[in-house]
């Protein structure tokens, strides 16, 4: 699972082709490297109004935003949050948008009212819709929806522009809206970074799923036949690099097992299977699992809830892995609350090699994430001509969990080698949690003014 230095040398060279690929022709490469149709990066001085619509997991945003006068200066903000069950984001192409534009519609009309402004509740409200899954982009506000991850399976969406689909749900909710910005969470983190810092040149979810959308020329895109913008011009790009899939990743025989029972999505998306937040859960689990099954790990009983998917739970691997009490009293607490093991049960070398199985889990994850990180700087040429740079970061992997963060900071100094100190001062990861919303709000209220 955490294969020598020089077996990922070999993989962070693939996964450079693989973008080099993908900005060169289109469907050549597992990393997909995608336009985004921005072209005009934000710098803190858009104003004005508008709403943001936020799905990028079983749970969706709303939110309402004022830009103010005074630059890079947010003067409101409202937001609601609601959970979508898993009827509808596994149910029919109706039911997943007539419920988001229901949500969308109900909200607008409560800032409408709150306000009591006339004039704006007679207006089309601005919309910006930040859809966080794989989509063919064909404008800054069309796309169609290229598959599904993240647990969702929605007959019906798959080729079509999810703009239009929303448009028309909200027309159907009694609520039309001019939907100007579609764009996924890496785009918005990106995006609403930029707004505070214009050295902003990443924008990572390191969540449920992983992405990246990054900052690069129009002309090393050669795939993307835009009309009208200079060549030299700097756009977003979305990678998509969480599809990227090679025999060169440090798998197990747990993570095929995972990925054999992963549905829809089988052998699809497998370096996201090896570092997000929706399968480190299940991939510790499994190799628990497997312990117990060879090892006795716990004795002669294997617990049932060891054998069943979705029993633990990435917080609960980071419960286990960052406990640093000697008796190792949170891991007992957690094999306790998901399996029903009782900590008299478990002595404490068996509590330590616990911990050390579920480590191995979260250090791959932040292995995988410097990878990808340094593959993108290569593809940059940041490392040639170093610069100070922001990296934007969603997600609870990375906000969340402090260890995570100090395990990724390890493998890039390792990746850096003997650069490492020069390098690694100049890389700023800021935290930019909901950013995606406001990303996608910002690009709406530019659109909306030019």
């Amino acid at each position: 699972m955490l294969p020598p230095r020089s077996e990922m040398q070999a993989l962070e060279d693939d996964i450079l082709k693989q973008m080099q690929t993908g900005m060169d022709k289109a469907n050549a490469s597992d990393i997909l490297m995608l336009p985004t149709y921005v072209v005009k990066l934000p710098t803190g001085d858009e104003t004005g109004a508008c709403y943001a619509i936020d799905i990028g997991g079983t749970n969706f945003r709303v939110v309402y935003y004022k830009l103010s006068d005074k630059r890079g200066v947010i003067e409101e903000q409202v937001m609601k949050q609601v959970a979508i069950p898993k009827a509808v984001y596994t149910g029919s192409c109706n039911q997943l948008f007539d419920f988001l534009a229901e949500q969308l519609a109900d909200f607008i009309k409560e800032q409408e009212a709150r306000h009591k402004d006339a004039a704006a509740s007679a207006a089309l409200p601005v919309v910006g819709f930040c859809f966080s899954f794989a989509v063919e982009q064909q404008a800054l506000n069309s796309g169609k929806l290229m598959g599904w991850t993240k647990g969702f399976d929605v007959d019906g969406v798959v080729g079509k522009d999810v703009v239009a689909l929303l448009s028309e749900a909200l027309a159907r909710a009694g609520k039309p809206c001019r939907v100007l910005a579609l764009i996924n969470d890496s785009v918005g983190v990106l995006t609403a970074s930029c707004y505070m810092d214009t050295a902003t040149e990443m924008g990572v979810i390191l969540g449920t799923g992983t992405n990246a959308c990054i900052v690069d020329k129009v002309s090393k895109m050669p795939k993307w036949k835009v009309k009208g913008v200079e060549h030299d011009t700097r756009t977003a790009i979305n990678t998509e690099w969480g599809c990227y899939g090679s025999v060169l990743l440090p798998r197990v025989k747990e993570d095929l097992e995972l990925d054999a029972a992963s549905g829809p999505q089988q052998g699809k998306m497998l370096i996201e299977k090896l570092m997000s937040g929706l399968y480190m859960g299940d991939c510790a689990r499994r190799l628990l699992l497997s312990f117990a099954q060879r090892a006795s790990l716990f004795g002669d009983v294997i617990p049932e809830a060891l054998t069943k998917k979705d029993s633990f739970s990435t917080a609960d691997l980071c419960e286990i892995e960052s406990d640093v009490t000697p008796h190792r009293s949170h891991v007992a607490r957690v094999l306790q609350q998901t399996m029903g093991v009782y900590p008299d049960t478990v002595n404490l070398e068996t509590r330590y090699l616990i911990q050390s199985i579920v480590r191995l889990v979260v250090r791959r994850s932040a292995r995988m994430a410097a990878v990808l990180l340094v593959a993108v700087l290569r593809l940059q040429g940041w490392q040639e001509a170093p610069r100070r740079l922001v990296v934007a970061v969603d997600g609870g992997v990375f906000l969340k969990y402090h260890n995570w963060r100090v395990f990724l900071d390890t493998y890039l100094r390792e990746a850096f080698g003997s650069r490492a100190k020069e390098l690694t001062r100049l890389i700023q990861f800021k935290p930019t949690a909901d950013g995606s919303s406001f990303g996608a709000a910002v690009l709406a209220a530019a659109a909306a003014s030019s």
